[in-house]
């Protein structure tokens, strides 16, 4: 059975267990047209694998109302995070989710997604707002699905890392 469940003092050391590698199938090609934009997909002839770096929360994420992290747990194990803050904006900026691999498509990115969700209208934000690497098709289809659009692009944002050349800024107004 899956459960979510907040960050808390008894879970904080679970905080990388669902950060494990992932495919990248795929690239998303953005346009601006007319003020709107679209997407194109163009997939890799050879999938790659990567990780994020580990980035462990504070503890303010136990103490400051306007941050939250949530964990899926499955029969006791931690299979899935998603943490997320205020932006100035007034958006909720969903800062990291992963699911742990072996876990994947199987609804669990949906239920963190909806508790984020849930966690962001119950405090009166506009929205939710993330970023996403272009070459991270996977994640950008999952965000299309849970309704979010692609709200701009940023071509300078990974100037320091070679190996990602687009960042994309994804949204959900409510």
């Amino acid at each position: 059975m899956l459960k979510i469940v907040a960050l808390n003092k008894e879970n904080l050391m679970d905080w990388d267990r669902s950060n494990t590698q992932f495919e990248l199938t795929g690239r998303v090609i953005p346009t601006l047209k007319n003020g709107k934009w679209t997407i194109q997909e163009a997939p890799f002839e050879n999938v790659k694998t990567t990780k994020f770096p580990a980035e462990k929360p504070d503890e303010s994420y136990l103490t400051n109302t306007q941050k939250q992290l949530y964990f899926a747990y499955l029969d006791g194990q931690n299979v899935g995070q998603i943490r997320m803050f205020k932006n100035w904006n007034k958006f909720c900026y969903i800062e990291n989710i992963a699911i742990q691999a072996g876990h994947r498509h199987a609804g669990i990115g949906q239920q963190l997604f909806d508790a984020a969700e849930k966690w962001a209208r119950d405090n009166g934000y506009i929205g939710l707002q993330l970023e996403a690497q272009d070459d991270n098709l996977n994640a950008c289809q999952f965000y299309q699905k849970q309704g979010m659009q692609l709200g701009g692009v940023d071509t300078l944002f990974y100037t320091a890392n070679p190996n990602i050349s687009v960042a994309l800024q994804w949204y959900k107004i409510f």
